[in-house]
Formats: structure tokens, C-alpha cells, sequence
């Protein structure tokens, strides 16, 4: 049944775009709030929580945008670390392995000292991991110093073994924080924003593709109509691919993930729409899981900048029909440590599939690493019999 809260959310005085057909179907009362009248009525899962790095005094204290990969049998995360706050220049890309995903080694920096000779006032924000021709690829946005600087840029690096990487590489002009998604047919896509002035004008959300072998070309930039880009702040574009389309999720500022679809593998996109999955405006993972599942991880809250809790969305259908929603975590978490941005709360997940586990990897309270581990049999990841195919 298509999403029909228009009641609730006018209670909650959220802003809601004009109808439009869905690309997908909402339960209904999916999302009805429960008590606090912010966060949706229902279960928590069970999970394991680990932690790949803790903030000290002694250490870096802003950690956020972490991402999982698995490569010649070892985890791998990276992420952005900061001394004290977010953004601010020395920051770098932090990398720690695990074997198990619980137990992990002390975080090191990407780059050794001589690599960073030529950005020493500049700031590095992790983007992504990727195995690509037997190599562990990191995705990373360099800035001068300030996000939306006009120099501002997509890099990558790769290794052959993990450890020693190699120097950056340009890909495009803009800021970029989420992971390609890696299409059946060998397409890469991947969601920033622009950064150039004459762009940012008139837009926001930059969507490029890749095809080919070679990550340093091949890049191809897509065209979106986003309407009316006053509500869109940060443009943190990320995907789902389903039997005979492409879905992009987006950030914003109406209370829900704006919508759009590709039928050509993300050459071009359809308009915005409502989505009608809450978010109170945070990074967030989407992906697919054994039996033709897809998730949508993140703050799906309907107070603007409430990282309390994280919640996973399922569709049992490939993302026809959402009709399952848990909390992930919800434990009260406070900062420990004063920086620039920062803000309580779980946050900026990503996800990956490993040893049959959903491992989603989340920033809390923007100065540690965490790992909530959980069980596919816990989100009823085999194919189901009745409903939709």
C-alpha cells in the first residue's frame, strides 16, 4: 500500500512537495511516530557494537564519514580524521583493518609525510572504497580549506597490498563523501556536488559515472532537474539499483530523502520527487542484501539534524515496496570532546555484506568509529512467498 501519512506529517509541520507517481511503494504507518513524536514506532534490532576508534585527549577527536571494504580476506575502514573539528586544515584519511570485525588495528594515516608535503593546509574527507582490478581503490574530496572552494576535487588512490598508496589522483571538480555504487553491468556511479560558482548558481547534486578500465578517465557527468535547489543544502547522493532501473535517494531540507530514477544505468535522471522516507538531514547508506532486499540506513527522524538514532528501511521486493523499518541504534550518545560541527548522535553510516552479517560502520557523536554487526537472519533476508515477487 502507497505511503498515506499526509496527516501525521502535517502535525509535525514537515514540509511535503507536490504528489507526484512514487517510484516506490511506503506500508502504510511505516514511519507513524512513536511517543517522543520524532522517531518512528518501531523494533530495535538485535546487533553487536564494536568500535574501530575512540577519541582521547592524547589522539585526533573528530572522526566521521567512515567506509567498510573487504580485501584479500581483511577488513579495511577509512575515514576522515580530524585533530579537533570538522574541516579544519590537517585533516587526513585514517585507515584501520580488522580480520573479524571486532577487534582492529590502531588507525595509521592513508599518506606518509612526504605524500602530504603538497596539501599540508589542505583537508581531506574520505569518500569510499573499492576492489578494482584486484586493487583496494580510496575515493577522497580535497579541499583548500573550505568545502565548496572552487579548487575543491574528487581524488583516488590505489594499493596493491593495503598498505602503501599511491599519490592522488583528480578525477572531477567537487566534494564527495559517499562510495560508488558498482552496477550489474560493470558501471560505476557515484553523487557529490559542485563546487565551481558558475554551477552551484543553478545546481547541486553532480552524478557522474564511469565507464572503461582505467578509475583516472572514462568519467562521464549526468544531467538532474532538481527544481528548486533552495531545498537542497548538502547534495550527498546515493543509489539502488533494481531489475530494470536505477534509484538515486538525496538529502535535503523537506523532512524527506528527495527521489529520482535512471533507465539508462545513470546516463539521465528523472525530476526529484518525495520519496516519503523521513530524514532529518545526515549521510545515509543504501544497498542490497541476500534475497533480493535493498536497505536505507540513517537518521530517519523527523526532527531536522536529530542524529539520535540510526533506523534501517527494507523492501523484501528490490526496492518496489519498503514495508519494514528497525532501529539500529538508539543508545544515548554525547560528545566527549568540543570540536567545529560536531553533534551528537549516530551518523553517516555505511554498509556492506560479510560472512553472513550486515556490518554497518557509523561515526558517533563525530569523534568515533563504530561497528554495529548484524545478523542477515535478523532482517529475514530469504526470499518470502507471498506478496510481491
Amino acid at each position: 500500500m502507497r505511503f498515506s501519512s499526509v496527516l501525521i506529517l502535517c502535525l509535525l509541520n514537515v514540509s511535503v512537495l507536490p504528489a507526484a507517481e512514487p517510484l516506490f511503494d511506503l506500508a502504510d504507518s511505516l514511519y507513524r511516530v512513536g511517543a517522543d513524536q520524532v522517531t518512528p514506532d518501531v523494533r530495535k534490532l538485535p546487533s553487536r557494537l564494536d568500535y574501530v576508534y575512540r577519541a582521547s585527549e592524547d589522539n585526533y577527536k573528530f572522526c566521521h564519514h567512515p567506509c567498510l571494504i573487504e580485501f584479500n580476506g581483511m577488513l579495511y575502514c577509512v575515514w576522515s580524521n580530524g585533530k579537533v573539528g570538522e574541516d579544519e586544515p590537517g585533516q587526513r584519511l585514517a585507515l584501520a583493518t580488522s580480520r573479524d570485525a571486532q577487534n582492529w588495528s590502531a588507525a595509521r594515516p592513508l599518506f606518509s609525510k612526504d605524500q602530504l608535503k603538497a596539501y599540508d593546509a589542505h583537508v581531506f574527507v574520505a569518500s569510499g572504497l573499492l576492489v578494482w582490478d584486484k586493487k583496494l581503490i580510496v575515493f577522497y574530496t580535497i579541499t583548500p580549506g573550505r568545502n565548496f572552494h572552487e579548487n575543491t576535487a574528487l581524488y583516488f588512490s590505489e594499493s596493491a597490498d593495503g598498505r602503501a598508496f599511491s599519490d592522488p589522483v583528480r578525477i572531477t571538480d567537487g566534494f564527495f563523501i559517499n562510495p560508488p555504487v558498482v552496477l550489474r553491468n560493470g558501471r560505476l556511479v557515484m553523487g557529490g556536488e559542485y563546487v565551481l560558482a558558475g554551477d552551484r548558481e543553478n545546481k547541486r547534486s553532480k552524478l557522474i559515472y564511469h565507464d572503461g578500465m582505467s578509475l583516472a578517465t572514462g568519467w562521464t557527468e549526468s544531467s538532474l532537474d532538481e527544481g528548486d535547489i533552495s531545498r537542497i543544502g548538502y547534495a550527498e547522493p546515493n543509489f539502488i539499483e533494481r531489475p530494470h532501473d536505477l534509484v538515486g535517494f538525496f538529502r535535503n531540507y523537506t523532512g524527506h530523502l528527495l527521489v529520482s530514477r535512471s533507465r539508462d544505468s545513470g546516463k539521465s535522471w528523472d525530476p526529484l520527487s518525495d520519496s516519503g522516507i523521513p530524514d532529518s538531514t545526515a549521510r545515509f547508506a543504501t544497498g542490497s542484501l541476500p534475497g533480493g532486499q535493498r536497505y536505507v540506513i540513517g537518521n530517519t527522524l523527523y526532527k531536522k539534524f536529530d542524529r539520535r538514532a540510526l533506523l534501517i528501511s527494507l523492501s523484501s521486493d528490490q526496492g518496489r515496496l519498503f514495508d519494514r523499518c528497525f532501529v539500529v541504534r538508539d543508545e544515548p550518545a554525547m560528545k566527549r570532546f568540543e570540536g567545529q560541527h560536531k553533534l551528537d548522535g549516530w551518523q553517516y553510516p555505511h554498509g556492506i555484506v560479510w560472512n553472513n552479517k550486515l556490518l554497518v560502520v557509523h561515526s558517533v557523536n563525530k569523534e568515533d568509529v563504530a561497528i554495529s554487526i548484524i545478523k542477515l537472519r535478523d532482517l529475514g533476508t530469504e526470499k518470502r512467498k507471498e506478496g510481491r515477487p
